[in-house]
């Protein structure tokens, strides 16, 4: 039965009453898969949602956040037409402005900074939508800016850093083909819904499931065979200890070792002093347990392990701890085979669906030379040389020195100031400078900050191309026309870029066409992607062959896994090549604050701050939390609900209790971006892992008393 023809039986207004179905995708959320949407149009109003069935990846799932996206479309505060403002900055003070007027005030100012100070001294920012990156990354160089810059400063790329230090190319893993899979910090049930069903699937056929985390989670409960609840922080320290335990028991795969393995010895010497006793009194774990999730992993093959862009890295140790990790899969010779973890490129927007594109070619071939180093390049030289953008974390320190130059103008697609450290202090520093502009959906604190406000579009009022696992393509279309006067955020780039005056045909010529020259190499024909509404395969797609990487040689120095990093040490020589374990804390806060703080673990129905402030969702959590140990409630005189503070040595915020089993004693969990209480307050500037520059927001020394308000 077809939809429409439910809809008739059940007496649901059908096409003869204007209802269409037509096909999008959330972006709402994670923007590896978006999901597929049926949006019900009557009128030009988008008045249902529900997922599409056979869609790649989702196959018509969709979370709480996906089903919330009418109200997140309609929300009362969408910016309905570009703005000046004529207050001073934050006070809200707006004038409606022509998009014309618009432009040239920003060309202008920008311009003129740029004449002034040099084009390095005007930064370009990308928010958490990544689909237009590539567009935005390009006018940037094609001002002769080097500053690009995007929340990938604090999210997953820290991970691709890592696997491009190992391996030399990031790296995915084969659930679908694993007897024992480590999943290290997973939670799909928050995170990624869509790897569910695949997941009872594999432990039906009998696949061993171990997690490692510190809380008890749906996936911990429903899924594990073992549970591994591991003290936040301490993750380096007991895979390096399941290191040991793999070499004293003969579990190494030699032959692998010797051929591609590049610092083995040097490993093997440092992980002796990782034994079962050592490691349990840092992880809190039982050593059964540890050896029983060790067998199984080198033994019970081929195994994988789960990464995520968030929970390892999210630690001051947290790159390390991610090295440490994933060297398991090189000496048990579970790296590029079937059911391990195996090398992957990006085909497009992050993403690869296994064929090649030339966005690369594109992003960089206006690209300056002899252009001054990037913000954060001298902070963090390690990611200054596998990155290609700025490390955003530095850029307070940047703007407030002024050193190695100023920093004077940012042009911002989506810039959320509360995904940083101590957020109060980025607004600050927007605050000082000469001009800010702001392209967004919503009336946000930093536009309330900026010169200019721009409108921009949801995907359900743009073009979008995309690509997805197992070689499909699709290319969206407006499902609903533009609300208020706002354009899509790849129109906004074409249309600066003509302000500006910039020597740059291709990105003026508009979206499709740089999309089609990106293709230019494949078999695939766009023309297929626009007429269809489904995603469609692509021709020369092809799958992952288990260890044709290998056979060709590693993309790394050496030619070879490297557990010991050649690049670290030639590129970051005060770190250390090998990934050795660090307390993820200052020892000299654990005094004065003896509880551990964990900020950004996924709610089901929250992604960042978008979500907080729709009905719906917004419903469920109506006022901030803080999940504590039960038992650590009780002994304080704190019950349900009640109003607590928690300080750390960078601030204080407050909000209401929710004691649970689920949290560790001496543990707690904020979930961030709540204006009201943010708990990306409660984290350092300074409290970042050197080898990337990653707040450390999963380990943040603190205390919590009872007393407070709402904020």
């Amino acid at each position: 039965m077809t939809k429409l023809e439910h809809l008739r039986q059940a007496k649901i207004p059908g096409p003869e009453t204007g209802i269409e179905i037509k096909h999008t995708f959330c972006s709402v959320c994670e923007p590896l898969f978006h999901c597929g949407i049926d949006a019900y149009v009557q009128d030009g109003k988008l008045v249902k949602i529900e997922g599409t069935p056979g869609y790649p990846v989702s196959n018509g799932n969709l979370c709480p956040k996906g089903h919330a996206n009418r109200q997140y479309i309609y929300r009362a505060d969408r910016i309905k037409t570009p703005l000046r403002r004529t207050g001073p900055r934050g006070s809200g003070q707006f004038e409606e402005i022509t998009w014309e007027e618009a432009y040239r005030e920003i060309a202008r100012r920008l311009n003129g900074i740029k004449a002034e100070y040099g084009p390095q001294s005007v930064l370009f920012y990308s928010g958490y939508a990544k689909w237009y990156r590539s567009f935005l990354q390009r006018l940037a160089h094609s001002f002769g800016s080097p500053n690009f810059g995007s929340e990938s400063s604090t999210c997953h790329m820290a991970v691709v850093e890592a696997w491009r230090d190992m391996a030399g190319t990031f790296s995915g893993y084969d659930v679908q083909n694993a007897a024992t899979f480590l999943a290290w910090a997973v939670n799909p049930y928050y995170s990624k819904p869509t790897q569910l069903k695949q997941l009872y699937e594999v432990k039906e056929r009998g696949q061993k499931i171990v997690v490692i985390d510190p809380r008890v989670t749906p996936t911990t409960t429903k899924l594990a065979d073992l549970h591994l609840r591991i003290r936040p922080g301490t993750d380096g320290a007991l895979a390096l200890g399941m290191g040991k335990f793999i070499i004293d028991n003969g579990w190494v795969d030699w032959d692998y070792v010797e051929k591609h393995v590049h610092g083995f010895e040097e490993y093997a010497d440092y992980v002796r002093q990782f034994d079962l006793k050592r490691v349990c009194g840092i992880t809190g774990l039982k050593a059964r347990d540890i050896e029983q999730a060790t067998e199984w992993y080198a033994t019970n093959k081929p195994s994988c392990i789960s990464q995520s862009g968030a929970p390892i890295v999210h630690h001051k140790n947290g790159y390390q701890a991610f090295r440490a990790i994933m060297s398991l899969s090189a000496i048990t010779g579970n790296y590029d085979v079937l059911g391990g973890n195996f090398p992957v490129g990006e085909t497009y927007s992050h993403q690869w669906a296994g064929f090649e594109t030339r966005e690369h070619e594109f992003t960089h071939a206006t690209k300056p030379k002899g252009a001054p180093p990037r913000i954060g390049d001298g902070a963090f030289p390690l990611w200054a040389h596998f990155m290609d953008e700025c490390q955003m974390t530095d850029l307070v320190r940047q703007i407030g020195e002024g050193t190695p130059y100023p920093v004077k103008a940012v042009m911002a697609f989506g810039l959320n100031h509360r995904m940083f450290p101590e957020p109060h202090k980025v607004l600050e520093a927007v605050d000082r400078l000469d001009f800010v502009t702001s392209a967004e959906l919503f009336m946000t604190e930093t536009c309330r900050h900026s010169d200019i406000v721009l409108p921009a579009c949801t995907s359900f009022e743009r073009e979008e191309f995309k690509v997805y696992p197992g070689g499909f393509a699709t290319y969206i279309k407006p499902v609903i026309a533009p609300l208020h006067s706002a354009r899509p955020d790849s129109t906004i780039i074409r249309e600066l870029a003509d302000a500006l005056d910039l020597d740059d045909p291709l990105l003026r010529s508009g979206y499709e066409n740089c999309v089609r020259w990106m293709l230019s190499d494949c078999e695939l024909d766009l023309d297929d992607c626009i007429r269809e509404d489904m995603p469609v395969k692509v021709p020369d797609a092809k799958p992952f062959v288990p260890g044709a990487y290998t056979a060709r040689g590693y993309a790394t120095p050496t030619g070879k896994f490297e557990i010991y990093s050649t690049s670290i040490e030639r590129y970051a020589p005060g770190l250390d090549p090998l990934p050795t374990y660090t307390p993820p804390w200052d020892g000299a806060d654990r005094q004065a604050y003896p509880m551990v703080l964990s900020v950004g673990a996924r709610l089901p129905f929250a992604l960042h701050s978008r979500m907080h402030d729709v009905p719906w969702t917004r419903s469920l959590r109506p006022d901030p939390m803080v999940d504590m140990n039960a038992g650590d409630a009780a002994a304080l005189g704190i019950g349900a609900g009640d109003w607590v503070t928690v300080e750390s040595p960078s601030g204080t915020v407050s909000l209401r209790a929710n004691p649970t089993d689920r949290i560790m004693p001496g543990y707690l969990q904020i979930y961030h971006g709540y204006k009201e209480a943010d708990a990306n307050e409660l984290v350092g500037g300074v409290h970042l892992d050197p080898y990337s520059g990653y707040p450390g927001y999963n380990c943040v020394c603190c205390r919590i008393r009872k007393g407070g308000e709402k904020g």
